[in-house]
């Protein structure tokens, strides 16, 4: 099953081409590492996807209902929630529930304290809780909790931090948060731009053998190689504005890569000396009248002939 298709995607800034007629397609399973040099435009090609930048041309499809979780790599910021409350914010059927047995509580509590209760009023908000409780039960609210803190665990968070107010976190841990919140949501793609930056080794094994396991597909920025050995099934990799695809994981590509090249590099020699005998011909044979008809026929064929790029190496 396609999640998102690109088709001759274009972006540039100024004259600049940073995507150039890209066209890649992520299917449901997929496990993409997204590779290139810094400013090649890894983190433009995840927001074209996300739809939070537009391409100048060429077209983005998306599988209807596309459930997309995005961790960025700059610094989030969040407040007014605890730990854990805000890993479970992003499973809002299960925290609308949990909101509305808050409040219940509370109006209970109110009630219990007056002198003649309304019998009921509490029997009906006793009856809309018992409801509530089989409902939060039934969407997995336990269980989900108990997921949140297992995630929040792994990556490297003690159970004393569960309550700790968002804002009292460094940006490092912050940022582990926000991974927490979008591994517990389980989209059916995950766009990580950079995710180990602010993980210990532990959390990165931990996170590494969560994500083999994952049901969401995965398309991948990291310039950590074991990193991407572990996880990644294909690479994909942006080169002067184009994106090269490779079937393996990192090491596959490398190998893959010298193979392209060396046949790059032999094809590129071949046919700059060719061009270097035909320029040859054209400048011994320029003035000869009985030469014109060839050397004007030899000058069209460079004027036609397409170019082989000079391989980076």
């Amino acid at each position: 099953m396609s999640l998102v298709t690109l088709q001759d995607v274009t972006k540039f800034y100024g004259r600049q081409d940073v995507l150039n007629k890209v066209s890649l397609q992520v299917k449901a399973g997929d496990r993409i590492g997204l590779i290139g040099p810094n400013g090649a435009g890894k983190t433009t090609l995840l927001k074209i996807i996300l739809g939070l930048t537009a391409p100048d041309s060429g077209q983005v499809h998306k599988a209807k209902g596309l459930r997309l979780g995005y961790l960025p790599q700059d610094i989030l910021s969040f407040s007014g929630k605890t730990v854990l409350k805000l890993v479970m914010d992003t499973v809002e059927e299960v925290r609308a529930v949990e909101r509305e047995l808050q409040e219940i509580a509370s109006e209970l509590k109110n009630l219990a304290a007056k002198e003649s209760p309304d019998k009921a009023a509490l029997a009906a908000l006793t009856n809309r809780q018992s409801h509530l409780l089989d409902l939060f039960e039934t969407l997995g609210g336990y269980q989900l909790k108990a997921q949140a803190e297992k995630i929040l665990k792994g990556l490297g968070f003690s159970e004393s931090d569960f309550d700790r107010p968002i804002e009292e976190l460094s940006g490092g841990w912050i940022m582990r948060a926000a991974l927490a919140r979008l591994l517990l949501a389980e989209p059916d793609l995950l766009l990580l731009d950079e995710p180990t930056n602010h993980l210990d080794m532990d959390s990165l094994l931990w996170l590494e053998d969560y994500l083999k396991t994952s049901p969401s597909a995965l398309l991948l920025i990291s310039h950590d190689r074991t990193f991407l050995n572990n996880l990644a099934h294909r690479v994909m990799e942006i080169d002067r504005a184009e994106v090269v695809a490779y079937t393996g994981n990192y090491d596959q590509y490398c190998k893959e890569k010298e193979k392209r090249l060396a046949i790059q590099t032999a094809a590129y020699a071949n046919q700059q000396e060719r061009i270097k005998q035909i320029e040859r011909f054209i400048e011994r044979n320029r003035v000869r009248k009985s030469s014109a008809r060839q050397v004007q026929s030899r000058i069209k064929a460079l004027e036609k002939m397409e170019r082989i790029e000079a391989p980076v190496l």
